[in-house]
């Protein structure tokens, strides 16, 4: 069963992660570290990034779905968590 409050907890904690990855970036650049490092932390912190909006989407799709699936049929549903995921993949290119 999906558990709003558990993914909400799931999603704070990726983001203080994040967070903590931009701000060692950021002091990389700061303490003009060599290139190979900087652009290391920087494809973490993407990753990490991308990570962060997948767990982010999946938890808005199983939302909708569950909200929706009280609304509308469950193709109904389905079709607006294809459409959400395919705003969010657009927007990754």
């Amino acid at each position: 069963m999906y558990d709003r409050e558990e993914a909400a907890k799931r999603i704070i904690t990726r983001l203080k992660r994040l967070e903590g990855q931009l701000r060692g970036l950021q002091r990389l650049v700061e303490m003009g570290e060599d290139c190979e490092s900087i652009l290391t932390q920087f494809a973490a912190t993407k990753g990490a990034f991308q990570r962060v909006g997948e767990i982010i989407l999946a938890s808005v799709i199983r939302d909708c779905i569950h909200k929706e699936s009280k609304e509308k049929s469950t193709d109904d549903s389905i079709e607006s968590a294809i459409a959400l995921f395919e705003q969010y993949v657009r927007h990754l290119q």
